[in-house]
């Protein structure tokens, strides 16, 4: 049996090896965000410094302060070690491997024998919920977490007394489990976990809530990141309630967890009008059926049933309401990511059940769950060879825009590999391209540059050639990222700026428009920046000017003073999250005043923790 297990393990270890090297997990958030900010992440890591800013999105967006970039999860020590790509694979990799121990770990504890405990894990990692979670770099961890939070608090048991370490072990374990979630960054999964701790846990709430400051001081590098950007940034106000719920599970897709993928998956040509869930499949198997009435297990089915209820989302008349007239309940979104715990408890009741069946029984339950999900598997697994997605390095252009692909109407491989040739936001970053004008799929950018792109989607042509201009896009007379403004005008809000620009008259060669204090200044004829240069997270600037003088680049960013006090004009940032991604648009643009000199010193701008 050992030689056995050793063999297994050995054939499973040499598989994964060869998906992390040669294969992608290519699908959805994968491609536009999540793996060219761990590319942009890796390099940082490996300068010996913590990833703050992304220099490439929309002309700055935070790494540190987003916490779906997962800036401080364990596993990033891999991008220092591997190749980026490999490492990235292996971040899927390691949590599907993590989810079947927890929830092995997890069904033994709740009473269920090895071989039945077996049989769930393998089916929960193989299940439509596991697979559909690799297209999601933070969602994929929830998978694992989840489980691994359960055992932590089902494991820790009555009160230890008399035994003060075991206890102190149990809660440093439930802590760590609490702290890896957090740090995750998923707030659904937070709250999800939450929910179904208390529900399983509710007898050892001291024990839970010690875990829970422990794993606040765990997550205290993620807390403070966002802290420093939160007023910041378009999430913090929240969405609409039509965004929140948008991605919930659809009623029919309940018969889907027994039945299989009854609308398709979405790596499949077809299906525009569930284009919008969330997973691509909640497939688990027919077992489910048997297992809920015969599993006894009464608090995974009050977990099941709640969890069922929430992800439901604008389908469920009672959570539809509490969205819309609650605005501070804005700040989460898609409730069909409760279908990631509802999974958890229904496979706990699915090991439950396989105990109560004869030997000849667990072997045709065997046959009835693991042949259709391993065609699931094989059908709807979003991986491809990483080959078509390694593109070659580019010039560092700054891009506006690219050709639109009408998703959803080819095979998900072939649309995303000629994807690769037009350099979509923000996967093109793998290559050195810059993007500006995008709106973040994750709200993260600055309220001033969601103001900026959607003026530039909604502006006519000659008016969006003024925006384009100054965001520094690689066109004709486009700005440079760092120039000596020649003249002032002052303005007093957002909106005003906006109507300068989009008056006419104005011309962003020859005037900047700067808060009123700095109105009618003017810069010497003579001035000019004499030199600009980027680093991972730093600008480098070097000046001359015979008296003082502005000189735009970058954005401005709140609450950091300028050592030189000069003007930027905003290019990639030098601070911590930007209120704007250019000078004379709907973003605020701070003028600075150079000292006077002769000659300015070589200046070098510290990318501030955002």
């Amino acid at each position: 049996m050992a030689v056995r297990r050793g063999v297994l393990a050995l054939l499973l270890a040499t598989a994964a090896a060869l998906i992390a090297i040669f294969g992608f997990f290519y699908f959805r958030d994968n491609f536009f965000t999540h793996y060219p900010i761990k590319v942009i992440s890796s390099k940082v890591f490996r300068a010996g410094q913590i990833p703050w800013w992304n220099f490439y999105d929309d002309g700055g967006q935070p790494l540190a302060g987003n916490p779906n970039t997962l800036t401080f999860y364990p596993d990033n020590f891999l991008y220092i070690i591997l190749p980026p790509h490999i490492a990235f694979d292996l971040h899927f990799l390691i949590h599907l491997t993590l989810a079947w121990f927890a929830m092995r770990a997890l069904c033994r504890v709740t009473g269920a024998s090895p071989h039945a405990s077996a049989f769930a894990a393998t089916m929960y990692a193989m299940s439509g919920l596991a697979i559909s979670a690799t297209a999601f770099y933070n969602l994929i961890t929830a998978v694992a977490l989840i489980p691994l939070a359960l055992w932590a608090v089902e494991d820790s048991g009555p009160p230890l007394s008399g035994q003060p370490r075991a206890a102190v072990l149990h809660s440093m374990i439930t802590a760590a489990a609490f702290g890896l979630i957090g740090l995750a960054g998923e707030p659904v999964v937070v709250l999800s976990t939450a929910i179904c701790v208390l529900i399983v846990g509710w007898r050892h709430a001291g024990r839970i809530a010690v875990a829970a400051l422990i794993a606040i001081v765990i997550v205290s590098p993620q807390i403070i990141s966002y802290a420093e950007i939160a007023k910041e940034v378009e999430r913090a106000r929240g969405f609409s309630a039509t965004t929140v719920l948008n991605a919930s599970l659809l009623p029919r897709r309940v018969a889907e967890i027994v039945i299989g993928p009854i609308v398709g998956f979405l790596t499949e040509a077809g299906h525009p009008e569930f284009r919008s869930r969330l997973f691509s499949t909640v497939f688990l198997g027919i077992i489910i059926i048997p297992a809920l009435f015969l599993a006894r297990r009464v608090r995974y089915l009050v977990i099941a049933a709640v969890m069922l209820f929430l992800a439901l989302g604008r389908y469920n008349v009672i959570v539809r309401a509490a969205v819309e007239s609650a605005s501070w309940l804005r700040v989460v979104r898609y409730p069909e990511k409760f279908a990631i715990a509802l999974t958890v408890a229904l496979v706990v009741l699915v090991a439950a059940f396989i105990d109560r069946l004869t030997p000849k029984w667990r072997i045709a339950w065997g046959v009835i769950t693991f042949v259709p999900l391993a065609v699931c598997v094989v059908r709807g697994a979003p991986i491809d060879w990483f080959a078509p997605y390694r593109v070659p390095a580019m010039p560092p252009l700054r891009v506006c825009g690219s050709q639109p692909i009408n998703w959803g109407t080819r095979p998900a491989r072939a649309e995303y590999r000629d994807a690769v040739k037009t350099m979509p936001p923000i996967f093109g970053a793998v290559a050195g391209l810059r993007y500006a004008t995008d709106r973040s799929p994750e709200g993260m950018h600055s309220l001033m540059s969601r103001i900026v792109a959607e003026r530039v989607a909604a502006t006519p042509q000659q008016i969006r050639l003024h925006y384009l201009r100054i965001c520094g896009c690689a066109m004709e007379g486009a700005l440079p990222m760092a120039w000596i403004v020649p003249h002032v005008i002052g303005v007093h809000s957002v909106n005003e700026e906006v109507q300068w620009i989009e008056s006419g008259q104005f011309d962003e060669h020859a005037v900047a428009l700067a808060p009123a204090p700095f109105a009618n200044f003017v810069s010497p004829p003579a001035a000019k920046v004499t030199a600009y240069g980027e680093g991972l997270q730093d600008i480098t600037l070097s000046a001359s000017t015979p008296a003082p003088g502005h000189r735009p680049s970058g954005h401005h960013c709140p609450g950091r003073k300028s050592h030189d006090r000069v003007a930027v004009r905003p290019a990639s940032n030098r601070g911590g999250h930007c209120l704007a991604r250019f000078v004379t648009s709907a973003s605020c643009c701070c003028v600075f005043v150079a000292r006077r000199s002769t000659r300015s010193p070589h200046r070098r701008g510290r990318a501030s923790r955002r």
